[in-house]
């Protein structure tokens, strides 16, 4: 069984108590694993050792029977019921059947007649043991591997739980970097004005810079609320019909004129006919707000992202692709975990909050459509997928 690597996790008192618990686990294991061998061969050699005595008494008790019906050799000795009856009475506890071995007379007068010992106490024996061995070692299996399977789901949850700490503490340092750096820049601003009456046109700058740094702390704010929001299943979306290529390019026009967006250079290819699709304008708004950016940060403002609006089957898709760091193919899915962030390094480099792309996935889902992620590999740029529904008169 492959154990966690949990020595990543956050330093301190966190990393502490969950290489105790490991340990523990690992301890009480070993403890129960040793008990239940320790049982099984205690049950197995006892019930060997008692069929070894049985059997041992069954052939001293034979020896006397032989030793007796010879010594009574006349038939009046052995009474009226003869060797059979004789035998009866005097070893109740053993089991015979009238047969001869070869070259063997027990009895003189009775031709043909002897007397061997059945051994049905050892043969049942025996066949308790081996039930006794195969009752063991079902049970046995049974409970070790309910055993192994509660201690993996135990390591794994540790393992989550760690993960999910080391997630939050970078959201934490993320979301205190996103919330000071605005407020910093908002007080600079408003102290200067305080000190000196600029010039009007530095007057507009600062105030346009004030507005943008109170646009980007909005959008965090939002941004939260929102995963709070479809956490809490309290999320409410109101789907419509659409043209979804005049609404992307509507929007993708908007977020180019929002000073609090990261500048980016955006290409659009739009179909030719109208694509009627269902979804919410709002949550189409989020999700390319949330993708654009990241094709920022990752990407860079002087590499273009191409916007594409286009009908898949029975879809209508917008495919946001940009020329970044790309993927590798084990974080198409870990990207869209909350707080999740490409690389430590990354954490480092970049800002942002761990929550736009889960938001972004979680919104798509919530109005019936589908965000994947897909890379040729790394530093060979990304390409996200939406999918939505199409109207019902476009898909007929």
């Amino acid at each position: 069984m492959k154990l966690p690597s949990l020595w990543r996790a956050p330093a301190g008192s966190v990393r502490s108590r969950s290489r105790l618990l490991v340990i523990g686990v690992l301890a009480i294991v070993a403890f129960t694993v040793a008990l239940l061998g320790w049982w099984v061969l205690f049950h197995l050699r006892y019930s060997a050792q008692e069929i070894h005595a049985t059997a041992q008494h069954l052939h001293a008790d034979r020896q006397s029977a032989e030793q007796a019906l010879l010594a009574l050799s006349h038939r009046q000795a052995l009474g009226p019921g003869g060797p059979a009856e004789f035998l009866r009475l005097a070893y109740p506890q053993l089991d015979w059947q009238p047969g001869v071995r070869p070259g063997q007379e027990l009895v003189p007068g009775f031709p043909g007649y002897g007397v061997t010992i059945r051994p049905g106490r050892v043969e049942h024996l025996q066949a308790q043991r081996r039930a006794s061995i195969r009752m063991f070692a079902a049970e046995g299996t049974t409970f070790l591997c309910i055993l192994v399977a509660g201690t993996a789901l135990i390591l794994r949850s540790v393992r989550r739980e760690m993960e999910l700490m080391r997630q939050q503490a970078n959201f934490l340092s993320a979301v205190t970097h996103e919330l000071k750096s605005p407020l910093a820049s908002i007080r600079l601003f408003i102290e200067t004005l305080e000190l000196r009456d600029p010039p009007p046109e530095k007057r507009v700058r600062f105030l346009a810079n004030m507005r943008a740094d109170v646009d980007r702390l909005e959008g965090l704010v939002n941004n939260i609320l929102a995963v709070a929001r479809l956490d809490s299943g309290h999320f409410v979306v109101h789907v419509d019909r659409g043209d979804l290529g005049r609404d992307v390019a509507q929007v993708v026009a908007a977020l180019g004129k929002d000073p609090s967006q990261r500048p980016l250079t955006v290409e659009l290819a739009l179909p030719d006919e109208p694509l009627h699709a269902r979804y919410d304008m709002g949550v189409l708004k989020t999700v390319l707000r949330n993708l654009l950016d990241n094709a920022a940060k990752y990407g860079g403002a002087d590499k273009p992202v191409r916007v594409a609006v286009s009908r898949q089957g029975l879809w209508a898709a917008v495919e946001v692709r940009d020329q970044g760091i790309g993927l590798a193919a084990e974080e198409y899915e870990k990207i869209f975990q909350k707080f999740y962030r490409v690389g430590e390094e990354m954490v480092r480099q970049t800002e942002g909050s761990g929550l736009g792309l889960y938001l972004a996935r979680e919104l798509v889902r919530q109005v019936g459509g589908t965000l994947t992620a897909e890379s040729p590999g790394l530093g060979r740029g990304t390409t996200f997928r939406v999918t939505l529904p199409l109207d019902r008169e476009q898909s007929a």
